[in-house]
């Protein structure tokens, strides 16, 4: 009964935490919306723009699309946590099955790993970038360039 009552604060502190998270994001991404919608009317009402000013407008386009993209992720990712905790396996390493501390939760409440396996995960998929790197920079000579003949 006493794991039962553990189990239980940490759902219950974990639930908070994603709860917590979400608001965030959900705000972040209300605020921004909002910002463009304001400046979008704001563009239609002001006069003929010159080139530079046209470009200034698309880099903050780009700017402000590629942050929604990072914010909706980022929501998504919260919304898959929720999924988990659902199912009980919510705060449990996805590869060694380890309780995740709440610590980490705290910093990354998405966080399908416990530090020792991300860790790991991050060094092969270093390795494979190097190698995919490697293959990409390098060409192997032609038969011919390698004998000399041309």
């Amino acid at each position: 009964m006493n794991a039962t009552k553990i189990t239980s604060a940490r759902t219950k502190a974990l639930r908070t935490l994603l709860h917590g998270a979400r608001e965030r994001v959900v705000r972040d991404i209300e605020t921004q919306i909002g910002r463009r919608l304001e400046e979008a009317a704001f563009e239609r009402m002001g006069a003929v723009l010159d080139l530079e000013d046209r470009a200034a407008l698309d880099l903050s386009d780009d700017v402000d699309l590629a942050l929604l993209g990072m914010r909706y992720r980022r929501y998504k990712e919260l919304a898959e946590a929720f999924r988990r905790i659902e199912d009980g396996s919510y705060g449990r390493c996805e590869d060694c099955g380890i309780e995740i501390p709440l610590e980490r939760l705290e910093v990354e409440p998405s966080a399908c790993y416990c530090v020792a396996c991300l860790d790991r995960i991050e060094a092969v998929e270093g390795v494979e970038r190097e190698e995919q790197r490697f293959k990409t920079a390098y060409t192997p000579p032609s038969r011919g360039e390698a004998a000399g003949h041309r």
